[in-house]
């Protein structure tokens, strides 16, 4: 499981979350209402602009990724410089891949509660989707065991794709989480890069869940069995 403290943290002087020294904003709603928050992104030449007729090169190896008007903000921005080689992977594809994904596995995308933690200038976000009541489990504690998804992307080279699944469930009034990755897929923004690849973590994250869903109520109902004796 990806843990918020790895990706966002307070430093000395700004007790804003932060995320690489960029300030961070959490959001949660649906798959719809989330998709409100990403930018767009696009790639564009590297170079200076010419100050007093300084004569300059475009860098043949690089391009800069800028963020364009977005909202209330009609500026576009620059988040970052990437290799010629690098795959722009946009926030809004992930999040498209992922929603496919759990239509695919015959989950309503409106039954599913959606998390966000995203830079402010949007170039690096973490999201979270967490599965409808069916798919929890209570391993027999009184702490219900459920799924999510969690996809971690960058616009900039920062951090490098990830997609994962697992289990995970609260475990005290004051919100401590705990849980088990069950399937992990982490790749970088270059060559043959397949953003479809989403789609692979959820099939086989939910069909491994299930079998462990299945194998766990089996053993406590064997426990059970032995204990009346």
């Amino acid at each position: 499981m990806i843990q918020i403290a790895n990706r966002a943290q307070e430093t000395e002087g700004d007790r804003r979350p932060k995320w690489f020294n960029s300030s961070v904003t959490f959001h949660e709603g649906s798959p719809n209402e989330i998709r409100t928050h990403f930018p767009s992104f696009e790639r564009r030449c590297f170079g200076l602009t010419q100050a007093g007729g300084e004569q300059t090169r475009l860098n043949e190896r690089l391009d800069t990724v800028v963020r364009l008007p977005f909202r209330e903000d009609n500026m576009t921005i620059p988040v970052g410089v990437v290799s010629k080689g690098y795959a722009l992977i946009q926030h809004t594809n992930v999040l498209d891949e992922a929603t496919s994904a759990l239509k695919d596995a015959n989950i309503d995308p409106s039954n599913v509660k959606a998390e966000l933690i995203i830079t402010e200038y949007g170039e690096r976000m973490a999201l979270s989707l967490y599965f409808p009541d069916k798919y929890q489990f209570d391993p027999g504690d009184g702490h219900p065991m459920a799924s999510r998804l969690e996809c971690m992307n960058s616009v900039d080279g920062s951090t490098r794709f990830r997609a994962l699944m697992g289990w995970f469930r609260f475990v005290c009034s004051n919100g401590l989480i705990i849980g088990v990755t069950r399937f992990d897929m982490c790749r970088r923004h270059i060559g043959d890069f397949q953003i479809q690849d989403i789609r692979r973590v959820l099939t086989s994250g939910i069909a491994e869940s299930e079998t462990e869903k299945k194998e766990n109520k089996r053993r406590i109902k064997a426990a059970m069995w032995v204990c009346r004796f």
